[in-house]
């Protein structure tokens, strides 16, 4: 059973059961997950600050809420609430302009996200070999963004306990299969792919280094890109194999349409059944309303069985 537990200014908490509807999304492309809940409530809402999803024991959400809409009409009181993960807080604060010689993430932890409320993160503990640029506008998740591009590090994950994850480490694997698989849809395409990207390494010299992509070739796909290394401080070779391995991943994408309620994290390793191999959940859409509930699952191929 899906529980909603919405905190007032005071810290008050109320614990919500039945939701007339709801919607939650969540994406790779897109580091905040959203939730959207309609109630039928007696009585006056005090004002919403933050809000928490629970799928039984499991908190799939935990955020700040965005809006909060009383209306009043023949059918009682209905509360609208609009949530977004923790990961709203990097997105909606700008960073202090800065540059930083060697950054590591302990040291952007410290200066960034901290005091944020962020507690704490795992993962490998970086120093980028560089200097990292802090313009002016960048939002502290475009800081920690660009940091994982230089160090070559995962994407990174942020847990409802408040840890950034940079482990990169699967959340977990779910099998799909039976009648609540109402569509299957298996997608490739072609136009995603980078075959080559020539990276400018040497101040003398021309786009010497070359990465390439195996599936690309495999796939007969000629795509060349080109990319300076050398004249920009904060840019990386790592940053370019990132960009080709990203392309690879934008190849091959499996959708589901799923009878029911599954709420995965982005990252959950996918065994469908009638799909040979494993893929990784991307993006999921979930939605609750007077005709039941179901789910939404985009994956894509999983690195390793690429080819």
């Amino acid at each position: 059973m899906l529980k909603f537990v919405l905190y007032g200014k005071n810290g008050q908490a109320a614990d919500l059961y039945q939701p007339l509807k709801a919607s939650f999304e969540a994406s790779d492309s897109a580091p905040a997950d959203c939730l959207t809940a309609v109630f039928a409530v007696d009585g006056r809402i005090p004002v919403l600050t933050e809000a928490e999803l629970w799928d039984g024991d499991v908190c799939v959400l935990r955020g700040i809420v965005d809006q909060q809409t009383e209306e009043q009409g023949s059918a009682g009181i209905l509360l609208t609430v609009t949530v977004r993960s923790l990961a709203a807080l990097l997105l909606d604060n700008e960073a202090l302009p800065q540059t930083y010689c060697m950054p590591s993430m302990s040291l952007l932890m410290k200066r960034h996200f901290a005091p944020l409320g962020f507690s704490s993160f795992v993962g490998e503990d970086v120093i980028f070999p560089g200097e990292m640029t802090v313009s002016k506008g960048m939002s502290e998740w475009t800081v920690l963004k660009e940091y994982c591009s230089l160090a070559g590090l995962p994407r990174a994950r942020i847990r409802p306990d408040g840890v950034i994850d940079l482990s990169g480490s699967s959340p977990g694997t779910v099998m799909l299969s039976g009648r609540r698989i109402l569509r299957l849809q298996h997608r490739r395409s072609n136009r995603e792919l980078i075959s080559e990207v020539c990276a400018r390494t040497c101040t003398q010299g021309g786009y010497d280094m070359k990465l390439s992509s195996s599936l690309a070739d495999a796939c007969g796909v000629r795509r060349r890109r080109y990319a300076n290394s050398i004249d920009s401080k904060s840019r990386s070779v790592l940053a370019d194999e990132a960009r080709l391995r990203q392309a690879e991943d934008n190849y091959e994408l499996l959708t589901v349409d799923y009878s029911g309620r599954l709420l995965c994290e982005i990252g959950t390793e996918l065994i469908v059944e009638g799909v040979s191999g494993q893929f990784v959940l991307r993006e999921l859409n979930y939605r609750l309303d007077s005709g039941g509930e179901r789910t939404v699952l985009r994956a894509g191929r999983k690195r390793e069985e690429q080819k």
